[in-house]
């Protein structure tokens, strides 16, 4: 890109850009001031477009870079779930059951929260009603919490509610569901009889609707499940494949990041559903949850990218074939072995992947025994990259390495090696599925390294590697780190155990302490690259710049 143009105003050679975007040229700051009234509307890298299948949602306006931070958002509209766990309204950390709002009874995490500024008008409402909680149990979630978003968007300012009611809520499919009936009897009485909201029922069913909808579910630590309406970020359309990624700050604001390039003119996607589910499952989510039916690129393709994550090996041809469905997009369709052609209804397919996965949900994940003894009992079944082996495979290596009994120095040499299996099967399907710079690709690479140096580290004390090929393996390692940091470093929760990765990389940059037999420029320069990134890490733990490009396809 030209570092150099003409001034959008007076049309003089010019060198300052415009930030935003960085394709507008001006002379000074008071030219750019005086154009901006007509540039904020051409500045982001996204406009919003409409047609009649796909409704309104966001396109590229110029080509996105990986990496580049495409929006920020605030919410309309923010709040715990239908059922949670309790919440203190006013700041949305942990409560407790013993520190009721003086005003309305609601559990606060302290006494400071009763006059926290987005509780004051609900709480005033529910004391003026001559309403009060009674919570007395807080071991178990709560479903008098689906009453509050309903009530703080009966409180916004008219403009706000005009946006809310703009966003598509399916409220006609949604009114005769269970979930929907259980609202109009429970919230809509409660809002309208009790607290006297001057409100209709379609009103609060609607933005019931709209939530369902739209909402981001944001998580917090302590267990904390919120949602959140975002006004830009819900005309994202959704895509099985994604190129966006979105992370929260500390005041609930929404950051969405390009995963992959995205070129001029093609959609700005999110996804709503879980990269490691099958086609089916997928699908019957988003049927049920989002009221729309998938159509797009992976859910058309039986193989689903070449992943066959939903297919299973064919028992007719003792697992030469693989088994497909014949039409993805017609959940009636037979599914047939791409080998011996042998066939089998989808009654039979959904009934087995019902009864596997709900055994892999009762699988106990505090050790690894079980999770292998599910995939050494479906190994007939399951090839490699179906999608309830990766589910498997994620738990695993989630627990090797990181729970107590299978920490990194408790790992022997078959476990070093079963987790680097692991997440390289795993990589291999997420870098399909979740290309670029996807949290899950960055987070099973931070796995990676981790079972890298840990092999080096044995390999070199027993002697089956030179010091050379172990300092090989541990620079792989260091940038392998550097790219998942580049991700995980956007990430508020990820801030304290990425420090605790780097310092661990550091101890083990040292093989052993004679040091100065290591080539000293290598050692020192790797580990003058760790301090940086942990100086880093401290000094910005929430950093939004974009991000270089990918140096590896790991």
């Amino acid at each position: 890109m030209s570092t150099e143009g003409k001034c959008a105003v007076c049309l003089v050679e010019a060198a300052q850009q415009c930030a935003g975007c960085k394709a507008v040229f001006y002379c000074g700051r008071e030219h750019q001031k005086q154009h901006w009234g007509r540039h904020r509307f051409e500045c982001r890298p996204i406009k919003v477009a409409e047609d009649p299948v796909q409704g309104r949602y966001l396109v590229a306006t110029k080509n996105i870079s990986q990496g580049d931070l495409i929006f920020t958002d605030s919410p309309l509209l923010i709040g715990p779930k239908m059922v949670s766990s309790p919440i203190c309204l006013g700041c949305h950390q942990p409560a407790s059951v013993d520190c009721p709002c003086p005003g309305c009874g609601w559990p606060l995490c302290g006494p400071e929260c009763a006059n926290a500024p987005q509780h004051q008008a609900e709480c005033k409402l529910m004391k003026d009603k001559g309403f009060r909680a009674d919570i007395k149990d807080g071991s178990k979630p709560l479903s008098e919490y689906a009453c509050i978003v309903p009530l703080r968007y009966s409180l916004l300012p008219e403009e706000k509610i005009k946006k809310v009611k703009s966003l598509q809520s399916h409220l006609e499919t949604r009114r005769v569901t269970p979930l929907y009936t259980v609202l109009r009897n429970n919230v809509v009485g409660f809002l309208a009889m009790r607290l006297q909201v001057e409100v209709t029922e379609d009103d609060i069913l609607g933005v019931c609707g709209v939530m369902d909808t739209n909402a981001y579910e944001i998580r917090r630590n302590g267990g904390v499940k919120l949602r959140g309406l975002y006004p830009l970020a819900s005309l994202m359309n959704h895509d099985c494949v994604p190129n966006t990624r979105h992370v929260f700050d500390r005041d609930d604001k929404m950051l969405v990041f390009a995963t992959v390039d995205i070129s001029k003119g093609s959609p700005v996607t999110s996804t709503y559903t879980h990269a490691l589910w099958s086609t089916h499952q997928r699908r019957a989510h988003l049927r049920a949850t989002k009221c729309f039916e998938c159509r797009c690129v992976r859910c058309s393709d039986p193989a689903e990218l070449g992943t066959y994550l939903g297919a299973i090996l064919c028992s007719k041809c003792a697992g030469k074939g693989k088994v497909l469905s014949t039409a993805p997009l017609d959940d009636a369709a037979p599914w047939q072995c791409n080998n011996c052609q042998a066939q089998m209804t989808a009654k039979q397919i959904v009934w087995g992947n019902q009864a596997l996965q709900k055994e892999l949900e009762q699988v106990d994940k505090n050790g690894p025994q079980q999770l292998e003894a599910f995939l050494e009992r479906y190994k007939a079944i399951l090839h490699p990259t179906n999608g309830h082996a990766l589910q498997a495979k994620l738990a695993l290596t989630q627990i090797y390495g990181n729970v107590p009994g299978f920490l990194l120095k408790d790992l022997n040499d078959d476990q070093v090696e079963r987790k680097l299996s692991l997440t390289h099967d795993l990589l291999d399907a997420v870098s399909v599925l979740e290309p670029g710079s996807s949290r899950t690709r960055a987070q099973l690479q931070l796995e990676l390294q981790a079972a890298m140096v840990l092999q080096a580290k044995l390999d070199m004390e027993s002697e089956r590697i030179t010091r050379e090929r172990a300092e090989e393996i541990l620079g792989d390692a260091v940038e392998l780190l550097k790219e998942a940091s580049e991700v995980l470093k956007t990430e508020p929760d990820m801030e304290g155990k990425l420090q605790e990765k780097l310092m661990i990389l550091m101890q083990q940059l040292e093989l052993d302490e004679t040091a100065n037999e290591r080539n000293a420029d290598s050692a020192v320069d790797e580990e003058l690259a760790l301090e940086d990134m942990i100086e880093n890490l401290q000094t910005e733990p929430l950093i939004v710049k974009p991000r270089k490009p990918m140096r590896r396809n790991m």
